[in-house]
């Protein structure tokens, strides 16, 4: 009967070890599958973000197109303003122009009256002069009844012709004068309605540039506010694949959650098991020191002192914190350069900081490309040094796990996160 007894132990006790390795290996694939979705989720969220800042870089450029688009308008606005100014001006001395051209032509008119009225003056003088009465000049001179008052005719009668010579000329040279200078206002009106007529097509050709530019600027417009919705499209995309990345990550809590319960089950069922294989075998004793492995549950074990680490292990610490925890305030990137040192000291995980950090399946930026992204570039101030005080014992949690605080794992919350 006794011997009965110890095989239905035994068998139980392999039955139950079966069961939690099946079980065991269940959470396992389901946190490898989870994992891998992690993976592909944040590449597919860097992806984006690559995509997103080309698109940025395109509004930008566009941007800078527009802005040399609008000072290209602005200067042929400045330059439309000038010729419209000189065809104004140019306008304004056509008209002086023409109103001196009119008042040149009441002088030429007046002038050449004058001297067609002097000339009809000239002509009925020596009318009077030379036909008098029939009377010759011979006759009129030879009629003085003295040498002087023959002399005295004879004077005035010189007199009388070199004045009307002499007016004569004098209206003859002003009305070539003035018809000089009628025949120079016209040149200069010419001159000036050509330049009008010049500025004119260079007013059309400055309103045709500012015609293109302005489809130009509205084409770049258009552009912009296409690459501006791309980025928009990006932004949404981001969104949601940040919203299905935090699901996995609330998926992966749990699974990390109940594949920890799950190894202290394990554990207690093995210290049950080597209880009872010493009771069977009748070579145990009630004060023997059990030797079986800690709690490997959601906490880390009690403990301290420093983590070996090289400048490297420092450096990989922090860009991993800056990854996880980069927005937050110090006391949450603390907490995250905590766990991974936590994980260390454990005996559940790798006992070195760079085998922590690539355990696969356990931080999405690792797999995602990010933390080698930002390994490569060097972490920000605040992520060292907190990643110096976790690795030199300082921590501020006593936690393995982390996870976003909305995944609604119960634990410690310090921004964005919950640790447990």
């Amino acid at each position: 009967m006794e011997g009965k007894d110890k095989k239905y132990k035994l068998h139980r006790i392999i039955y139950l070890t079966a069961g939690i390795a099946v079980l065991a290996a269940s959470f396992d694939a389901a946190a490898s599958q989870t994992s891998k979705k992690l993976k592909e989720a944040g590449q597919k969220i860097d992806q984006l973000e690559r995509q997103k800042e080309e698109a940025k870089k395109k509004v930008g450029a566009l941007k800078e197109q527009e802005t040399h688009l609008k000072g290209e308008l602005a200067e042929f606005n400045n330059q439309l303003s000038d010729v419209s100014a000189q065809i104004n001006d140019l306008e304004i001395q056509i008209h002086e122009k023409q109103e001196q051209i009119e008042v040149t032509k009441g002088e030429l008119k007046k002038a050449e009256a004058t001297k067609e009225s002097q000339y009809e003056s000239m002509k009925a003088r020596i009318r009077f002069i030379y036909e008098q009465g029939g009377v010759d000049v011979a006759s009129v001179l030879l009629g003085s009844s003295s040498m002087a008052e023959l002399l005295n005719k004879a004077e005035y009668v010189e007199e009388i012709n070199r004045y009307d010579r002499q007016m004569l000329e004098l209206y003859e040279n002003t009305c070539k004068q003035i018809s000089e200078k009628k025949k120079n206002l016209k040149s200069e009106k010419a001159e000036l309605i050509a330049m009008q007529e010049s500025m004119e097509l260079k007013k059309e050709e400055v309103n045709s540039l500012i015609a293109k530019t302005q489809q130009h600027i509205s084409s770049k417009q258009s552009e912009i506010s296409n690459a501006e919705d791309k980025v928009g499209d990006y932004d949404a995309q981001i969104a949601k694949m940040k919203a299905y990345e935090e699901e996995l990550e609330r998926q992966k809590a749990i699974e990390a959650k109940r594949i920890a319960e799950e190894q202290k089950r394990k554990q207690e069922e093995e210290k049950k098991r080597a209880k009872e294989q010493k009771e069977t075998q009748g070579s145990g004793s009630s004060g023997a020191k059990d030797k079986t492995p800690g709690n490997t549950g959601g906490t880390a074990p009690s403990g301290g002192g420093n983590v070996t680490a090289n400048a490297s292990d420092l450096a990989m610490l922090a860009a991993l914190v800056e990854c996880e925890a980069g927005g937050e305030s110090y006391e949450g990137q603390w907490a995250v350069a905590s766990v991974v040192v936590n994980r260390v000291k454990s005996g559940s995980f790798p006992n070195t900081i760079s085998g922590v950090i690539y355990q696969a399946g356990q931080f999405s930026p690792v797999a995602s490309g990010r933390f080698a992204m930002a390994l490569s570039r060097g972490a920000a101030g605040s992520c060292t040094q907190a990643a110096q005080a976790a690795l030199s014992g300082n921590t501020n949690i006593n936690c393995l796990y982390f996870c976003r605080a909305s995944s609604g794992v119960q634990g410690t919350v310090i921004g964005n996160h919950v640790f447990y």
